[in-house]
C-alpha cells in the first residue's frame, strides 16, 4: 500500500504533466496597494494603482504583515561567529522564536568563494554587517546580489553599504513585477531559503520560515534561476518549465507565459489539498486566491482537519472569510510564512503568497515531502494557532 506521501506525489506528478492546458484561468485580478513598514503604500507588483495593470481585487502584500500601524521593537544582532560551524540541512527553523538569525549566519560564516543572494527587501545592518566580516576574513570570497528596485533602490539599500565594494555585484529588477524571492546560495553547494526578508521585522515580529538545502539538483536549479536574474537580467515571465524534483525536495519557479494563467505551483496546492486525507495546516500572509480556500473547504466538508492562521492585513479577505463561513477554524496573527503541510507529510513554503499579483512576481514554491520535517512545520502551525486570536466574521 502506497503512503500518504507517496500518493501525494504521484497526484503532484500528474499535475505537473498537465502543461498550459491543464492550468486555471485567472479570476480578475486585484488592487495591489498594500501598506508597507513606513507607512506608505505600494503595489505589489511595484507600480501605481494606475501603471500595474491589474483591475482591483488581489492586494498580494509581499512584505512584513502587520498589523500595518505597529513598527519592530528593537532587535537583538547576535555576534557573527569567528569560526566556521556547518549548519544542520533540512532542519527548518522559525521566527520570532529564534534560531533563524543563527542559521543563515553560519551559512554566510562558511562561505569560502562565492555567495549568491537573492532577497526582496535588505534593510537590517546586521546581516549586511555579517557578509561583511565574512570577506574581511576570507580574502577569496566574492559576493553577487540580486535585489528589487522597489524596495532596495541604489543608496537606500543595505548591500549597497558593504565594503570593500569591489567584491560585492548588486543586480537590481527594475521591472513593475516584483524580485521576490529570499535565498542564499554559499559556495554552490549550500542553500538556506524561506519567507523571511531581511528587515528586523522579519526576524523579531513576524513569524517566518527558512531552512538549508545541500540537495545537489535542488541548489542547481537554484542557481541556475540566480544566473538568469545576475547575468542574463531575465527577470519577467518565462514559457512554462517543468518543476525540478530531487530527493525530498520539489520546486516551481515563477512568473510564467502568461501571467493570466495560473502558476503550476498554485495548480498543484490545490490538487494537493484535494487529495488530502487526515489534516491540512495553513500559516499565510497574502492570501486572496479563493482556489486554495474553495479546496479547504471542500477539504473540511469530507472530514479532514483544517487549521488556518492569517496575517492580520487579510482576515477580512475572501478566503479566510471563506473558511470562517464554513465553520473551519481560522485565526490571525503577524504571519508572513507562505506554509502549507498536508497530512503532516508534504511541506510547501518558498516565497510565493498565494495572490493574483504573486504571478507575475520572480517567485519560488518549494515543496518537501518528508514526513520529519512536515512534522515539524505541522507542530509550528500548532504552537502559532494556539496563541493566535480568532477571524471574525465581516
Amino acid at each position: 500500500m502506497r503512503s500518504a506521501a507517496s500518493s501525494l506525489v504521484l497526484v503532484l506528478v500528474s499535475v505537473f504533466g498537465l502543461g498550459c492546458s491543464g492550468r486555471m484561468v485567472a479570476p480578475p485580478a486585484d488592487s495591489g496597494v498594500v501598506p508597507q513598514e513606513d507607512g506608505g503604500v505600494m503595489t505589489m507588483d511595484g507600480g501605481t494603482e494606475e501603471d500595474s495593470g491589474l483591475p482591483p481585487e488581489d492586494s498580494g502584500l509581499p512584505v512584513d504583515s502587520g498589523p500595518p500601524d505597529s513598527g519592530p521593537p528593537p532587535c537583538a544582532c547576535p555576534a557573527f561567529p569567528t569560526t566556521c560551524t556547518a549548519p544542520a540541512a533540512d532542519t527548518p527553523t522559525f521566527t520570532p522564536s529564534g534560531g533563524m538569525i543563527e542559521q543563515l549566519f553560519d551559512v554566510i560564516a562558511c562561505a569560502d568563494s562565492t555567495l549568491e543572494i537573492a532577497i526582496y527587501e535588505a534593510e537590517w545592518d546586521c546581516i549586511s554587517g555579517a557578509i561583511e566580516a565574512q570577506l574581511a576574513r576570507d580574502p577569496d570570497l566574492t559576493v553577487r546580489v540580486v535585489v528589487d528596485d522597489d524596495n532596495c533602490g541604489p543608496g537606500s539599500c543595505v548591500v549597497d553599504e558593504i565594503t570593500p565594494a569591489d567584491r560585492v555585484t548588486v543586480v537590481r529588477d527594475d521591472r513593475s513585477g516584483l524580485m521576490h524571492h529570499k535565498w542564499v546560495i554559499a559556495d554552490g553547494a549550500r542553500l538556506w531559503v524561506g519567507s523571511a526578508n531581511w528587515t528586523e521585522r522579519s526576524f523579531c515580529v513576524d513569524h517566518n520560515d527558512a531552512l538549508v538545502i545541500e540537495q545537489p539538483e535542488i541548489v542547481a536549479r537554484y542557481r541556475e534561476i540566480f544566473e538568469r536574474m545576475a547575468t542574463e537580467g531575465t527577470f519577467g515571465p518565462v514559457a512554462p518549465e517543468e518543476p525540478t524534483t530531487a530527493g525530498a525536495y520539489t520546486v516551481y519557479f515563477s512568473p510564467e507565459s502568461p501571467t493570466t494563467m495560473a502558476p503550476a505551483w498554485l495548480t498543484a496546492m490545490v490538487a494537493a489539498i484535494d487529495g488530502a486525507v487526515t489534516e491540512v495546516d495553513v500559516l499565510t500572509n497574502a492570501w486572496t486566491r479563493t482556489e486554495i480556500s474553495d479546496a479547504l473547504v471542500r477539504a473540511h466538508m469530507r472530514g479532514v482537519r483544517v487549521r488556518a492562521v492569517v496575517s492580520h492585513l487579510y482576515a477580512d479577505d475572501a478566503p479566510a472569510q471563506a473558511l470562517l463561513a464554513a465553520g473551519i477554524d481560522v485565526r490571525r496573527d503577524n504571519v508572513h510564512d507562505k506554509v502549507l503541510v498536508v497530512d503532516a507529510e508534504v511541506v510547501v513554503t518558498g516565497s510565493a503568497n498565494w495572490s493574483r499579483n504573486a504571478w507575475s512576481n520572480n517567485e519560488n514554491s518549494l515543496w518537501i515531502a518528508d514526513p520529519g520535517v512536515a512534522g515539524i512545520f505541522a507542530a509550528e502551525v500548532g504552537v502559532v494557532h494556539g496563541a493566535a486570536r480568532p477571524v471574525e466574521a465581516m
